[in-house]
């Protein structure tokens, strides 16, 4: 039997919680943007900034019966109810580990282990992201962080910066795409169709966070 992948799982969730790969995988990408903080946006091998047990894009804690140990514990508890294969790499962080390290995983695995945590959660329900009883910045909020309440509402602010943040520098590396692969073929008819003119990345960053860029989030 084939071991099951990201694209797999994701259709296995969708058939009972809705949704299309597309919308999972941007949720994904929001609080995976955001988690990650401005040192280390994005990357798989993330650690929580100041010495925190957080580990990854989505900063699952590392140690004994952590957020780690429990987003893997949930993905092969679902996979196994669901009569499938559980992949060999989740296999041998299943077997015997109470601790485990997510950033020594590649983006699919940690994506994975992302969906079957929420999927087992108590409280998560992707269903209400998709009909829009809940927003991705409450749900991150309600299900996923795990800070002092008495902060939620200065870590939700922050969180959304960080989603318009995202959709920004997205935007930017669309339209540079636009503009430059028209360098070599038509010349710029306007200022504002000339590449050089464009914002920089940095620039959105500051106008959004201003000099607080963002921060790693508890998780």
């Amino acid at each position: 039997m084939d071991e099951i992948g990201l694209d797999e799982l994701l259709q296995l969730i969708i058939k009972e919680k809705g949704g299309t790969p597309q919308q999972y995988n941007k949720m994904m990408d929001y609080i995976a943007f955001h988690e990650t903080g401005p040192n280390q946006r994005m990357s798989t091998s993330a650690k929580q900034e100041g010495g925190g047990p957080g580990r990854g894009l989505f900063q699952f804690e590392v140690g004994e019966n952590k957020g780690g140990n429990l987003a893997v514990n949930r993905t092969v508890n679902y996979l196994e109810r669901n009569d499938q294969f559980v992949p060999q790499w989740l296999r041998q962080l299943w077997r015997g580990k109470k601790s485990v390290d997510v950033s020594k995983l590649n983006a699919d695995q940690q994506k994975m282990l992302f969906l079957g945590y929420h999927k087992e959660h108590p409280t998560s329900n992707f269903s209400n992201v998709w009909s829009g009883k809940q927003t991705v910045d409450n749900f991150w909020l309600n299900n996923h962080w795990a800070g002092d309440a008495s902060e939620s509402a200065a870590k939700l602010g922050l969180f959304k910066k960080s989603m318009l943040a995202k959709d920004s520098t997205d935007a930017l590396k669309v339209r540079k795409a636009e503009l430059f692969g028209k360098d070599d073929k038509v010349p710029f008819q306007s200022a504002q169709n000339d590449p050089n003119r464009l914002p920089k990345e940095s620039d959105i960053l500051k106008s959004i966070f201003g000099q607080q860029t963002s921060s790693l989030i508890k998780q």
